[in-house]
């Protein structure tokens, strides 16, 4: 039989693969017949957008890149100082993390370490396990239980009360006090429950099946498939727990037992906002601007390394809501 033409039966021949590569690079330039066609204000909408974008990167980006600068700056240069060191050095971030403010610096640290690491893990199981149960939709008083929460959420008893309590069960100046104020968070609750909501219940009636109970059905098989909004929360949290700073400027003060138990981000507060520097120390006197911005940078660097890894459950978790099946 005689081979037969494309052409013959309403084919294309630039879908051979044989096709010239000027007919392959026109059909890829070639517009989509389907797309909607934008109006003029559409895009110049789009243009508004993209430009406001394009500012606001700029306003963030610009501050950042001063700052990283002067972390690694001689002080003696400092106006010189735009967005890259003028005289580069290392002699802020050897007195910060090694010098004569390394004591308070890692003390600090590990303050936020502890605060940041016992309120992800226990806040985001225990929302987590309440939002499992209120998700379904049998559940009884689901809604006096959702009520108390949104009440919660909505309504503080003040700090007046809290510090009470506080000082009642001898916590202040204590970075247990931070923790403990730290923990709940109905926003994440609703998060979970929500997720939950979309998992199919024919999932969970085939780990009943096959003799799961409600402990073995939530931690084998609704914590797998739920790693994306808990990656979302876990990450805010800690977020949260590292920059936040307004819990412990309520309960811990500025003696010396408190001094012991502030977490980093109120430690730098303290930095920027009082002058606590060896006024005897010329070098240091010099540098002040050098040392708090390499401070500031050492704080950032374990959220930076954080991210890359948790990107991915972020995007997931952002999802959420999206798609109604």
């Amino acid at each position: 039989m005689d081979e037969m033409d494309p052409k013959t039966f309403g084919g294309d021949p630039s879908v051979d693969s044989a096709a010239p590569a000027a007919v392959k690079k026109k059909r890829l330039f070639q517009k989509n017949p389907n797309k909607i066609k934008e109006s003029k204000f559409d895009i110049f909408l789009n243009i508004l957008n993209l430009t406001i974008l394009f500012l606001g990167v700029i306003l963030i980006i610009f501050p950042l890149l001063n700052y990283f600068s002067l972390a690694f700056n001689n002080g003696n240069s400092n106006l010189k100082v735009v967005f890259y060191p003028v005289d580069p050095t290392f002699k802020a971030f050897e007195y910060v993390l090694a010098g004569e403010g390394a004591l308070d610096f890692w003390r600090a640290f590990g303050n936020s370490v502890l605060l940041t690491v016992v309120v992800t893990v226990v806040s985001n199981l225990v929302e987590a396990m309440a939002a499992y149960p209120l998700s379904k939709r049998d559940f009884p008083f689901k809604s006096g239980i959702m009520m108390y929460f949104i009440i919660t959420m909505l309504f503080s008893a003040g700090i007046v009360p809290i510090y009470l309590l506080m000082s009642m069960f001898n916590l202040l100046d204590n970075i247990w006090s931070v923790i403990l104020i730290s923990i709940s968070n109905v926003t994440h609750l609703l998060y979970f429950k929500t997720f939950f909501e979309g998992i199919s219940p024919d999932i969970e009636e085939a780990a009943r099946l096959d003799g799961a109970n409600e402990l073995q059905m939530f931690f084998l098989i609704i914590v797998p498939m739920s790693l994306p909004i808990i990656g979302s929360c876990c990450f805010f949290t800690i977020v949260g727990c590292w920059n936040g700073y307004g819990s412990a400027l309520m309960f811990i003060s500025q003696s010396a037992r408190g001094k012991a138990a502030q977490p980093l981000a109120y430690y730098l507060y303290l930095m920027l906002q009082s002058d606590t520097l060896d006024k005897n120390n010329a070098w240091l006197m010099a540098n002040a601007k050098n040392v708090e911005a390499a401070a500031m940078v050492a704080s950032i660097i374990p959220i930076i390394c954080m991210y890359p890894y948790v990107v991915k459950y972020i995007k997931g978790g952002l999802q959420l809501g999206s798609v109604k099946g």
